[in-house]
């Protein structure tokens, strides 16, 4: 079996931003959904987990994008899963429009028992995965690391449209919680170049959530590239829901 799984998008006028361009919401959400196909593909989908009392979860991802693509093109996703360690599986994406390649990703999940919530070891059985041992991307997820200096700017309930079949908030509506802490002139001004998020906790319907962010950090003299950090916390909770990290280039207009 080839280990690579391919889907092709088209981006639909109802996933294009405020650029008229599939913005980082629209693209982890495809991202998310050929994760599913693929593992359903291999027999280890949700419905095979949640027979045998398990779920899929994500716990670190980190994407590079080179541009964006607009409204009605077709994007043509690539996806592979890795070699598991431990409790850990890792998952890898290539995007491309036509034969140029617009952006990676790399992933990295665990599955949780359902009752427990507490991580279940995966087969060590490479053909239980059909994993890729050759080539690959350049990168892995890493642990974002966050500023001491970082400042409340949303607070906000979860709302029953945040969950997902788990009964918990998807991952990718946390980062349309981080999208929402930024202001509308700096979506119209800036593009994602790079985004890394850790999901820390699970949040449930009725959390009361806290959003802060950075104060974003020039990484270039022209000031044409900045980093931001934010994160998400349930009120009174011992940890963040998330932490997330993007660079964003500003957009030169003509």
């Amino acid at each position: 079996m080839n280990p690579i799984f391919t889907e092709t998008y088209k981006v639909r006028s109802t996933q294009v931003n405020l650029n008229n361009q599939l913005g980082l919401y629209g693209v982890l959400g495809m991202l998310q959904d050929i994760a599913a196909e693929h593992a359903d593909a291999l027999g280890f989908g949700y419905k095979e987990l949640v027979k045998k009392g398990f779920f899929w979860a994500l716990i670190q991802q980190k994407l590079k994008m080179e541009r964006w693509p607009m409204w009605n093109e077709k994007v043509t996703i690539h996806t592979w899963s890795l070699p598991v360690q431990g409790v850990y599986a890792f998952r890898e994406f290539e995007l491309f429009v036509g034969e140029e390649k617009i952006g990676e990703c790399a992933s990295t999940w665990i599955t949780l028992d359902i009752q427990t919530r507490k991580p279940i070891e995966l087969s060590n059985d490479p053909a239980f995965f059909h994993s890729r041992t050759e080539g690959g991307l350049s990168f892995k997820t890493e642990r974002v690391l966050l500023p001491q200096e970082m400042q409340l700017v949303h607070t906000f309930p979860v709302r029953i449209s945040d969950l997902d079949v788990n009964s918990h908030v998807n991952n990718v509506k946390y980062t349309q919680w981080a999208l929402d802490m930024m202001t509308e002139r700096d979506h119209r001004n800036f593009i994602i170049k790079e985004y890394e998020i850790n999901f820390l906790s699970e949040t449930f319907a009725g959390d009361l959530m806290q959003g802060f962010k950075s104060r974003g950090r020039y990484l270039n003299p022209e000031k044409t590239l900045v980093e931001t950090f934010l994160y998400a916390q349930k009120e009174g909770a011992p940890k963040p829901a998330f932490i997330a990290k993007w660079i964003a280039q500003k957009i030169i207009k003509s």
